[in-house]
């Protein structure tokens, strides 16, 4: 009987072990990687499985949703049109084939000349910020307002080309809206927070590879 019971320990601490390592070794998104390849652009790189991914006009989508009746990514306290599934996590990877400066004046033309000095892009703390994430150096610049938009990464790359990827502010966990408002989206299983939507970002970035 001692024996048995022994035995019937060890395969449980043997479980427990097996269940920790295997989690420990997971993303942040809390589910295995999956591998993303493009033949077309020539990116590849890994992301959790609870993100849908595919390819658009071009560029790699990544989104992932949740059952919760919102008015739209930009107004959780509008009351006209109503969806039954808010976004948390939309990102979007491309090439462009022109240099971080052209690049940048093409997709954020609003950007004042006084930010090009002699032909290159200047930092401009909180709006155009000096930004690296693992092989890539470029900058960063949040485009939107109260919580809403999405931030923009430009990095340079080979080629003369400009690696460009966008991050969608999620409103509703910004922290823009009442508290109450925040807390009721994070208890919805399977939402990806304002934390771990970053460290999903990051994660994909650090994967990502240009063939």
């Amino acid at each position: 009987m001692k024996k048995f019971a022994f035995f019937v320990l060890i395969l449980v601490i043997a479980g427990l072990a097996y269940y920790f390592l295997r989690k420990e070794a997971q993303p942040a998104g809390g589910s295995p990687d999956k591998q993303y390849l493009d033949p077309g652009t020539g990116i590849s790189f890994a992301y959790p499985e609870n993100l849908t991914a595919g390819t658009t006009d071009g560029a790699a989508m990544l989104r992932h949703d949740i059952p919760y009746k919102n008015s739209g990514p930009c107004d959780m306290m509008g009351d006209e049109i109503k969806y039954d599934r808010l976004t948390d996590f939309e990102m979007k990877i491309r090439i462009v084939d022109k240099g971080l400066t052209e690049t940048v004046q093409t997709l954020s033309p609003y950007i004042p000349q006084e930010n090009f000095v002699d032909g290159k892009l200047v930092a401009s703390p909180g709006f155009i910020d000096p930004c690296a994430i693992g092989a890539f150096s470029g900058f960063a610049i949040y485009e939107g307002a109260e919580g809403c938009g999405q931030t923009t990464y430009y990095f340079p790359i080979a080629g003369n080309r400009t690696l460009v990827i966008t991050n969608a502010s999620i409103q509703a966990l910004s922290g823009a809206i009442s508290p109450e408002k925040v807390a009721e989206v994070l208890a919805v299983p399977g939402v990806i927070s304002r934390e771990a939507n970053q460290k999903i970002f990051e994660s994909i970035v650090r994967s990502l590879k240009i063939n």
